[in-house]
């Protein structure tokens, strides 16, 4: 997309780069506003782990936690947790580090991506006092897992019970839902999120999450073994429910139709989610079908989504918890190297619908699909030494995040026009 003939300022604000994700969306966005020619300001809260950011953003890392000890930092976060809960302590905080940052600089626009709701007041707040109009990407919210309680990095002491986590919830949804209603526009991942969010604001837009681009290139590699891949968490199995899967190898492995000497389930996994695969492996004799490995990284991380014949995506059990609108960045990916998607159980969610409306793979509940599936791409390995995904390369592009980057930048001119018209 062309700018405008005059560069234009924009000021982000974003929350502590935390494992596995790394924030790749908000990096992304920054690179591609970068290459168009936008100047970016990047406010972010301090973590100790480090990050690359793209060249010639301007990244201000601001210290909210003082104590490193176990002890002091425990007890700070309680207390910062209480004083936040009633006067937005961090929302002001970071309001006013941000204005002696900011002091001689103008800009165009605020743009801000949170999981929950830091950094939104704060950005609402800096918007509002410029006069500049104010863009909130949500990547996460609260009610997409509403028993769950995955928006705190920590839960105060049980001896505070839920009373204290439910007002905590309510607060701090009151407060996003406040700059929610101000912004000029909201961008999320998943269309349930969009309809949810549209409640606060008229204007939600849809961004996939999607691939980058320049990364996840599809390659024929061909390899001597037909490989079923997972990379990512594994939570738990109300979340990601792999047993249909598993129920399928031991039926096909007791028919003759494969054996471990040509067939590998690998996983990419942390140490927790190991222990639940491995859990739920306790219930099917497929042991020697499966092989664990730690994260890797991205470069690696491509090769072996290449060398894969089946790439999983696992979604959760509608009937044990209830999840909305969950994503993963991996199915993008997976698009990203065109690979045939197994996307296991069917859930008629955002994730299984949009799997079947664009020919991505098999979502399915029932273990005699999942077997034809295998089945069918199992004989295709043997044919070719390797399997392809069914998606053409137009379609592809669509879901990657130089799409999203064009969608963004779009929006957010829209919202300097609209101002600058008024």
């Amino acid at each position: 997309m062309s700018m405008p003939q005059d560069n234009k300022r924009i000021l982000i604000f974003g929350e502590a780069i935390l494992p596995p994700a790394y924030m790749p969306r908000i990096r992304y966005f920054m690179s591609y506003l970068k290459q168009n020619g936008w100047e970016v300001d990047f406010i972010v809260e301090n973590s100790i782990y480090e990050n690359q950011f793209p060249t010639d953003v301007n990244v201000y890392a601001v210290d909210y936690y003082k104590f490193k000890n176990k002890v002091l930092s425990k007890i700070e976060w309680l207390i910062n947790f209480f004083v936040n809960l009633f006067f937005d302590y961090k929302g002001n905080f970071f309001y006013y580090k941000s204005k002696s940052i900011t002091k001689d600089k103008k800009y165009d626009i605020v743009f801000c991506s949170s999981c929950f709701t830091f950094p939104l007041t704060t950005a609402a707040k800096v918007a509002k006092k410029n006069g500049i109009p104010l863009v909130v990407d949500l990547r996460d919210i609260a009610e997409q897992s509403p028993n769950d309680h995955h928006y705190m990095s920590h839960k105060p002491p049980y001896l505070f019970g839920e009373f204290i986590i439910n007002l905590f919830k309510n607060i701090n949804l009151k407060r996003r839902n406040n700059a929610l209603n101000y912004a000029n526009a909201v961008t999320t991942v998943s269309p349930w999120h969009v309809q949810t969010l549209k409640q606060y604001n008229p204007n939600v837009n849809l961004i996939y999450n999607g691939f980058d681009e320049k990364v996840f290139v599809p390659q024929l590699v061909p390899v001597n073994e037909f490989v079923i891949s997972y990379f990512g968490r594994v939570y738990n199995q109300e979340m990601r429910n792999p047993r249909l899967l598993f129920g399928a190898i031991e039926n096909l492995s007791k028919q003759g139709i494969i054996s471990p000497k040509h067939v590998t389930l690998k996983w990419y996994v942390d140490e927790s989610s190991q222990q639940v695969i491995q859990n739920i492996l306790a219930d099917y004799q497929i042991d020697e079908y499966i092989k664990f490995y730690s994260f890797v990284n991205q470069q690696v991380l491509v090769d072996e989504m290449n060398k894969s014949s089946i790439l999983l995506t696992l979604s959760n059990d509608t009937s044990v918890k209830k999840y909305f609108g969950i994503m993963t960045t991996k199915l993008f990916e997976s698009i990203g190297v065109n690979r045939p998607i197994l996307c296991i159980p069917k859930n008629d969610d955002d994730l299984s619908l949009l799997i079947e409306k664009e020919n991505l793979g098999l979502t399915s509940s029932s273990i005699t699909e999942i077997e034809n599936f295998i089945v069918e791409h199992f004989q295709t390995w043997q044919q070719n030494a390797y399997t392809v995904g069914a998606i053409p390369e137009s379609k592809r592009l669509n879901f990657s995040r130089q799409k999203g980057g064009q969608i963004l930048e779009k929006i957010l001119i829209d919202c300097i026009n609209k101002k600058q018209k008024k």
